[in-house]
């Protein structure tokens, strides 16, 4: 099982880093270093609660909404003016959230 947990966690992160840089790219013209690291944190903290009991298939699949769900929190909070300096409820609080109810899913 740690094995696996590792590896999920590897996948998730990775999947939802490269996503989030894709849509900072086709968003802002531009990819950004910032927008890199958050969208490696959403991965990792949304496939966290699943990580053990989840094959890499569904850590794949967990990284891709991860990174839908966790930008669209994100821009949420710009939209709103609340003021959350490191997208904390963004990233962690949602992506854990998700990929806790998510377990069941997948």
């Amino acid at each position: 099982p740690a094995v696996a947990a590792a590896v999920n966690s590897e996948i998730a992160g990775s999947v939802a880093l490269f996503l989030w840089l894709v849509i900072d790219w086709i968003r802002l013209g531009r990819p950004g270093l910032v927008g890199l690291c958050v969208g490696a944190i959403a991965g990792l903290a949304t496939v966290t609660p699943a990580a053990g009991f989840i094959q890499p298939w569904a850590a794949f699949v967990l990284g891709a909404i991860a990174t839908v769900l966790c930008y669209g929190c994100c821009e949420l909070r710009k939209k709103f003016s609340v003021d959350d300096a490191l997208d904390v409820w963004g990233v962690h609080g949602m992506g854990g959230f998700w990929g806790t109810i998510l377990l069941g899913a997948l």
